[in-house]
């Protein structure tokens, strides 16, 4: 074996080795990705699950107002 063979060697590990890791990098970025969109979908669920508590609350203090006034109208007349 001639060193120019061990250069080849070494030339196709050293390009394994440089492919291993991009695809290594390559998915490290894709879960980062991955986790800040899950970051800002607990985020957004957050805010939708607040915005639907105050429409509830909303809803029901409507409701109470409007059974008040039915039974206030039925005393009335």
């Amino acid at each position: 074996m001639e060193s120019a063979d061990g250069r080849v060697i070494l030339f196709i590990l050293l390009a394994l080795a440089v492919f291993a890791l991009g695809r290594r990098f390559q998915t490290m970025i894709l879960m980062r990705q991955v986790w800040k969109q899950s970051a800002k979908q607990v985020t957004a669920r957050k805010v939708i699950a607040h915005n639907a508590a105050k429409a509830m609350i909303g809803i029901t203090l409507i409701s109470v107002f409007v059974i008040w006034l039915v039974l206030n109208l039925n005393r009335v007349m």
